[in-house]
């Protein structure tokens, strides 16, 4: 007697945002949040980036189920659908947040097994059905969203992407950033940046090359970006000798100032400073920090909050830029503006 084979469950993620949004409030008292609803639209101030006290500062579209932060653009980094959402809350509370983790919070709230009910009920999705679930779903959205192991990206030996922005072809080589090469791979639109750690790779940035293509930055399956700074070996290396080490925002921000002469210079992965990046600075032995934002409301709320949480723990020192951003400095620029008040830093 031959036993039949159970057929594994799939998970159509175009049904699931239709439960979600049959009833939101129920994800949304799931991380406590406060909010209003005008018509079609939530508020609420944002929960995934610090220090926000406005409560029209994120906005959640019933219907075109989308989300936006006004102040901080905290989209730009996770996306604009509601999978991304969870996700960002849950990094904000460092919790895991990858896509398969947002998936698991939002399983235990909503019962994903009643999907053709009309009526969603609060329910809990045992462990073997959700592993069933999330290893078997096949949808777009999944493959558009997932992030694949470094080594099984394909490409293609340099980033055209990133030299029609400006940067030197052999500083991207320095840096290993290639852009993807095969159409058919989950990366396909992006280019690859990798994320080395005690001088190995941990994990990698996958950049969007255009600019319809949501979200624009995918970190790799498990990467925290608060628990590493970006080209920390080779800054902490370059600013030993020196006890000087500079900090900005991203990694664009690290190559321009690395084509300036600047070898000690790390990037935060974002505008705040977590406390494992301040560690890692910390036992490196670094005294002196020399911090650049971009030249925007942001960045300037950035350097009040870090002046006030690290003024204690280092010599600190804050560049004033005229220009937006380094990204947009030319290499003189940068020398004439920056750098010519800080000999001996680099």
């Amino acid at each position: 007697m031959s036993s039949q084979k159970t057929k594994p469950k799939t998970l159509d993620l175009n049904h699931v945002k239709k439960i979600i949004f049959t009833d939101i409030d129920l994800l949304l008292d799931s991380f406590g949040l406060e909010y209003t609803q005008d018509g079609d639209n939530i508020f609420m101030s944002c929960p995934i980036h610090e220090g926000s006290d406005n409560p029209n500062a994120l906005s959640i579209s019933l219907d075109k189920q989308m989300w936006r932060c006004w102040t901080r653009g905290c989209q730009e980094e996770f996306g604009t659908d509601i999978f991304a959402f969870v996700r960002g809350v849950l990094q904000s509370r460092d919790e895991p947040s990858s896509f398969s983790d947002a998936l698991r919070h939002i399983c235990k709230i909503y019962n994903v097994d009643n999907a053709k009910s009309s009526k969603v009920k609060k329910a809990v999705v045992p462990e073997d059905d959700f592993v069933s679930l999330v290893n078997n779903f096949k949808t777009k959205d999944w493959q558009d969203n997932a992030a694949c192991e470094f080594d099984c990206v394909p490409t293609i030996g340099h980033s055209p992407y990133f030299e029609s922005r400006g940067f030197n072809r052999n500083t991207l080589k320095h840096f290993g950033v290639e852009d993807c090469s095969n159409n058919d791979s989950p990366m396909r639109h992006r280019s690859i940046i990798p994320i080395r750690y005690n001088e190995s790779q941990v994990g990698y940035i996958a950049r969007a090359t255009n600019n319809w293509l949501q979200p624009k930055y995918l970190f790799s399956e498990g990467i925290r970006k608060t628990d590493y700074l970006y080209n920390y070996d080779e800054a902490i290396r370059a600013a030993k000798s020196k006890h000087c080490l500079f900090l900005v925002e991203g990694q664009g921000d690290v190559w321009k100032l690395f084509e300036a002469g600047v070898r000690n210079a790390a990037g935060l992965f974002g505008k705040d400073i977590s406390e494992k990046q301040k560690s890692l600075i910390l036992q490196a032995g670094i005294t002196k920090l020399i911090i650049i934002t971009d030249n925007d409301q942001a960045g300037r709320e950035s350097k009040i909050k870090i002046n006030r949480d690290l003024n204690r723990l280092f010599s600190l020192s804050f560049p004033h830029i005229r220009s937006n951003d380094l990204g947009v400095m030319s290499i003189d620029s940068i020398k004439e503006q920056i750098l010519s008040n800080l000999n001996g830093c680099y």
